[in-house]
């Protein structure tokens, strides 16, 4: 009963999260909302991905090294959409979902696995929300450059971490206790849509599953976190304003390597920048399908 509610307050506080990004829509910034040369339109959306990555501690925190895991998610959720009229480039892009998956190293090869890695199965349930610029091609043909934030709860195991050392079987206890994991994920990628309503693309993603969750020390960290990135976005939405050609291409780089750099700190911090533990990160290359009906 206790994970229940661990996991209705979490999909609580994301709701908040979001409704507060809401607000600010970049998209409502970058366009005149009383414009007649503005279309918008919304789309029920199925989204199904799959990839394959790697899990990974800091450097020495643990004696032992995983194998590779495949990833698979489905994401159900819709995707909004604005253009401008008048030009081709004027495009944005938000997609808000619910998704499930998993990362296991079920699927990998034995001959990948060998005899000195651990397998690592994780569950993930959760909320996500995709948001970029894109190029509009024509009626019903698009390509968008996007980022990603996912907040979701995860259920680890690892079969191996009775057999490894004391200090790194001790480590893996504390995931693999049976309960509930706070996780966040930040993702980068592109969508090709040839025609309506099939949509390709592949991204990259950076999973942290935390050990424990601490309230204020996340807090914080999301703090500083949010007015960076706000100010990066503050500033491409400009470019995108007046060179709506470049728009979609510097906001993708710019947003991205800061939120790459953002958990490149939290390899060693969770909650960086607050002295906090390293936590588990999964690093992975995924490829979807898309369906906007």
């Amino acid at each position: 009963m206790k994970n229940i509610y661990i996991i209705f307050a979490g999909l609580f506080l994301l709701s908040i999260v979001s409704n507060a990004q809401d607000k600010s829509e970049f998209w409502d910034e970058y366009f005149d909302s009383d414009s007649i040369a503005v279309l918008s339109s919304e789309f029920p959306t199925i989204e199904i991905v799959y990839g394959l990555g790697i899990p990974r501690f800091k450097n020495d925190y643990i004696d032992r090294s995983f194998a590779e895991i495949s990833t698979a998610e489905l994401k159900l959720g819709f995707t909004k959409k604005k253009y401008d009229l008048f030009n081709q480039f004027g495009m944005s892009y938000k997609f808000t979902y619910f998704l499930i998956g998993t990362m296991t190293s079920d699927w990998t090869s034995k001959e990948k696995i060998g005899e000195n890695h651990l397998n690592s199965n994780v569950w993930k349930l959760g909320l996500g929300l995709s948001r970029g610029y894109g190029y509009n091609i024509s009626e019903g043909c698009d390509f968008v450059l996007f980022n990603t934030g996912n907040t979701f709860w995860s259920k680890v195991s690892f079969k191996e971490k009775d057999i490894t050392t004391p200090k790194t079987s001790n480590i893996l206890k504390i995931y693999d206790n049976g309960k509930f994991r706070f996780c966040q994920s930040f993702e980068a990628g592109f969508k090709f849509q040839p025609f309506a309503p099939l949509g390709i693309g592949a991204s990259y993603e950076r999973v942290i599953i935390y050990p424990r969750f601490m309230t204020w020390y996340w807090l914080g960290s999301e703090v500083i976190s949010g007015m960076g990135k706000g100010l990066i976005e503050y500033f491409t939405h400009k470019i995108a304003k007046t060179s709506p050609g470049a728009g979609p291409i510097v906001h993708f780089i710019l947003v991205n390597i800061y939120q790459y750099g953002e958990y490149e700190l939290k390899k060693k911090n969770m909650n960086w920048p607050y002295a906090t533990e390293p936590p588990l990160m999964y690093d992975n290359w995924k490829f979807g399908m898309t369906f906007a009906f």
